[in-house]
């Protein structure tokens, strides 16, 4: 599944009182993010995402990835496993005139469906165990 969030961010934004926006995904893995900084933010605007109350992208704490006219993206294999099952993102913005839009994508592969124990009790049957 493939999930995105446009984050605008006033100028003039601090990191210290970023702007924090939410991006609700279904449980899975995560297996590849894009951050897509356009032309005219000169490095300027930043942005994090964290998963409950932990930084996870860029993995260097106080860390945050701020290009310039560049769309960064990776692979990765981050679990959501709990809820509650959303990314914050935190972004702030050092240009003291402009505004700056980044987005933010990440493709979540669903979790597998849990089995119920019947079917569990056939598929061990089936294997030659005995199941009680």
């Amino acid at each position: 599944m493939f999930y995105q969030r446009e984050v605008l961010i006033p100028a003039n934004t601090p990191a210290r009182t970023p702007v924090v926006d939410r991006l609700n995904v279904f449980p899975g893995l995560a297996t590849h993010a894009w951050f897509m900084f356009p032309a005219g933010c000169y490095g300027l605007a930043h942005i994090q995402v964290w998963h409950q109350g932990w930084q996870i992208w860029p993995w260097t704490p106080l860390e945050s990835f701020h290009w310039d006219n560049h769309v960064f993206d990776f692979e990765d294999r981050y679990p959501i496993e709990s809820e509650p099952y959303e990314f914050v993102v935190k972004a702030w913005n050092e240009d003291d005139f402009f505004s700056h839009s980044i987005i933010f994508a990440v493709t979540v592969d669903p979790a597998p469906q849990a089995k119920s124990y019947s079917s569990m009790v056939t598929a061990l049957s089936m294997l030659g165990f005995e199941v009680r």
